[in-house]
């Protein structure tokens, strides 16, 4: 049974690794290349906005977006060991989801409006110049929020792999559940080949349309 459809895994992975290479770029004080990750972020936000909408069963907003009460039982339940698999996200997982997409997201926004008051100027800094100092600040406050949602998001992986015997991360990579049980009786998250051809277009989309926001910026002759 497919769980996760090509075009939100693949989504999920390069997250990942524009995340990492925004986070190490600006370690490493190369701000042309973190502008490119971090406006690659904003184009896969706005992506999975999109997809949560759109996309196969269980990365729909509708399928994991639940009560706040079933999101505390959720975490109350996590250290439980389960002997049943559960498929897709949890209740407490997709407010998790959530955080982690809007961090990333004012993160992407900031940053593009942001300045480091020597050389570099985010792609959109000029159009609300008055408002550049304060991005640049608001963009420094979220940077541990966005740290401490990856933490919380490898150890509840990490829960589930070693306490709840469930491999989340092969089943990011495959798509599929191997409970065939489970499976029986419950939706099939796949979509037919026409809608991950859209869906790829669409993250490609988005991805190229966030990055040529540079082209905002005024030349310099």
């Amino acid at each position: 049974m497919r769980v996760w459809d090509l075009p939100l895994r693949i989504f999920h992975w390069a997250l990942v690794i524009t995340v990492i290479g925004a986070v190490g770029s600006a370690k490493a004080d190369v701000m042309w290349l973190h502008e490119r990750f971090g406006l690659t972020v904003m184009g896969l936000v706005a992506f999975r906005i999109f997809w949560g909408f759109l996309g196969g069963y269980y990365a729909r907003f509708s399928q994991f977006l639940m009560p706040p009460r079933a999101a505390f039982n959720g975490v109350l339940h996590l250290l439980k060991p389960q002997s049943q698999s559960t498929v897709g996200h949890s209740a407490a997982a997709g407010y998790a989801v959530v955080v982690l997409l809007f961090i990333a997201g004012y993160q992407a926004l900031t940053g593009s409006v942001s300045n480091d008051e020597v050389l570099f100027d985010g792609p959109l800094a000029h159009l609300m110049p008055e408002w550049s100092n304060i991005a640049s600040d608001l963009h420094s406050v979220g940077e541990p929020a966005l740290f401490f949602m990856v933490v919380l998001h490898v150890g509840a992986i990490l829960v589930y792999k070693y306490h709840k015997k469930q491999n989340l991360t092969m089943t990011m990579l495959h798509g599929r559940t191997g409970n065939d049980v489970l499976a029986s009786s419950l939706p099939d998250g796949g979509i037919s080949a026409a809608r991950t051809l859209f869906g790829l277009l669409l993250l490609v989309g988005c991805v190229l349309a966030a990055n040529a926001l540079t082209f905002l910026r005024p030349a310099l002759f």
